[in-house]
C-alpha cells in the first residue's frame, strides 16, 4: 500500500502531466488555427487577384488615358469656342469668283453659273449685299461643329465583399481545454489537501 508522501508525489506528477498534456493540445489547436488561417489567406488572395489587376489596370492604364483624352477635349473645345466666336461675328463669307452681269434681269454669275436676282426662287444659302450699286453675292458660312463627346472618367474598381476569418471555432475549443484542464486540476488539488489532512490526523493519533 503506497504511503501519503508517495501518495502525495503520484498526485504532483499527475499535476504535471495534466499540464504537459494541456500545453500539447495547445499547441495542437494552434497550429490547426495557423493551418486553417493560411488556407484562408490563400483564399482571400484568389478572390482578390482580378480586383488587385484592376486597380493596377485603372492606374497605368485607364487613368492616363483618360488624362489625355481629358486633354485632347479641352484643345477642340478651345477651339471649336474660337471659332464659333468668328462664326458669331461674321455669319456669312464673300463669293470670290462672282460677276455681276447686270440687265433687267439683274443678272449675277456666281462660280460659273448665272442667277436672276429677280427670281423667287434665288436664295438658299446665298444672300446678296449692296456694295455702292453693285450687288454682292455672300454664302452662309457653316456653323461650326464640336467634334467628338465629353471624354467618360473610368469607373474606379469595386472590391469585392470578403468574409473574415472565423475564427470562433478555435475559441470554443480553447476555451473548452482551459475549463476541462481547470477543472481537473480542481480535483486533483481537493484531493491532494484531502489526502494531507487524512495524514495529519493518523500522525496526530500516532502520536
Amino acid at each position: 500500500m503506497a504511503t501519503a508522501p508517495k501518495r502525495l508525489m503520484r498526485r504532483q506528477t499527475d499535476l504535471t502531466r495534466l499540464a504537459d498534456q494541456f500545453r500539447k493540445n495547445i499547441e495542437g489547436m494552434t497550429g490547426q488555427y495557423q493551418t486553417a488561417f493560411g488556407e484562408y489567406q490563400k483564399s482571400v488572395a484568389e478572390q482578390l487577384a482580378p480586383y488587385e489587376e484592376a486597380v493596377r489596370r485603372y492606374k497605368e492604364q485607364d487613368i492616363p488615358a483618360f488624362e489625355r483624352a481629358k486633354s485632347d477635349y479641352e484643345s477642340r473645345l478651345e477651339q471649336f469656342n474660337q471659332a464659333l466666336a468668328d462664326y458669331e461675328s461674321n455669319p456669312t463669307e464673300r463669293i470670290q469668283n462672282q460677276r455681276f452681269l447686270g440687265g433687267r434681269g439683274q443678272l449675277i454669275q456666281i462660280e460659273g453659273k448665272t442667277y436672276s436676282l429677280n427670281d423667287p426662287k434665288f436664295s438658299g444659302d446665298i444672300s446678296i449685299k449692296r456694295e455702292g450699286n453693285t450687288p454682292v453675292a455672300y454664302r452662309d458660312r457653316p456653323i461650326p461643329k464640336m467634334s467628338g463627346g465629353v471624354p467618360q472618367a473610368p469607373s474606379t474598381p469595386e472590391r469585392p465583399a470578403v468574409a473574415e476569418f472565423d475564427s470562433s471555432q478555435f475559441e470554443q475549443k480553447r476555451a473548452q481545454l482551459q475549463q476541462d484542464y481547470t477543472r481537473e486540476v480542481g480535483e486533483r488539488r481537493s484531493a491532494k489537501l484531502a489526502a494531507v489532512r487524512r495524514t495529519n490526523r493518523t500522525l496526530m493519533r500516532d502520536m
